[in-house]
């Protein structure tokens, strides 16, 4: 039941990363070993997703041309990189809410770092977005650009990942994050194949 949960957590993050969901359902019937999930996603003007999934099957309908799909993938896909090649938060908000000393600290992270990702502990504080809100009034106040990005939140973790200006940009062209020395090794080895064909 848990990865069952996680997965639709993991499908609703990311239809709500491209603030594109025009609705969303549960509905759970009398026998809890079943929960149906739909999502509905308008795309465009003519492109409709709907995603249904039931605990044990995924069923997908996508009404939409095919660059419109593979562009929506891959911006998924590279936020989800962007996500996990920040491994943990490098700011943490407590009880008592963020403070100036947060705000300059998120600042001096996000000088040292493209993206900086900030748990929050307390739910007695206000909304993920409302939290964002104010760390990126903290952090202007201290010094930092008003353009500050908010790059995605996962209410599942409590978490916030800030971004530099440009960051979303370059996560969407797949610039982001860097490849890994693995990665750059592999590239320069199809070019040089490439050159020798």
């Amino acid at each position: 039941m848990k990865s069952s949960q996680s997965f639709l957590l993991f499908l609703l993050g990311c239809f709500i990363l491209n603030d594109k969901v025009s609705s969303f359902v549960i509905n759970t019937p009398s026998s809890a070993s079943r929960l149906l999930v739909t999502i509905s996603s308008k795309l465009s003007s003519t492109t409709t997703t709907t995603t249904t999934t039931t605990l044990f099957s995924t069923t997908t309908t996508t009404t939409t041309t095919e660059k419109e799909n593979e562009e929506d993938d891959s911006t998924i896909k590279n936020m989800e990189a962007a996500w996990r090649w920040i491994r943990k938060p490098l700011l943490s908000i407590g009880g008592k809410g963020a403070k100036t000393s947060h705000g300059n600290s998120l600042r001096q992270l996000l000088d040292a770092h493209t993206c900086v990702k900030v748990k929050v502990n307390s739910q007695n504080i206000g909304t993920l977005e409302e939290v964002f809100e104010t760390l990126k009034e903290l952090a202007v106040e201290t010094g930092a650009s008003k353009d500050v990005e908010l790059l995605q939140i996962r209410q599942s973790e409590n978490m916030i990942m800030f971004g530099q200006p440009g960051t979303l940009n370059l996560i969407q062209k797949g610039e982001y994050p860097p490849l890994t020395k693995k990665q750059q090794r592999e590239m320069e080895e199809e070019e040089e194949e490439d050159v020798d064909n």
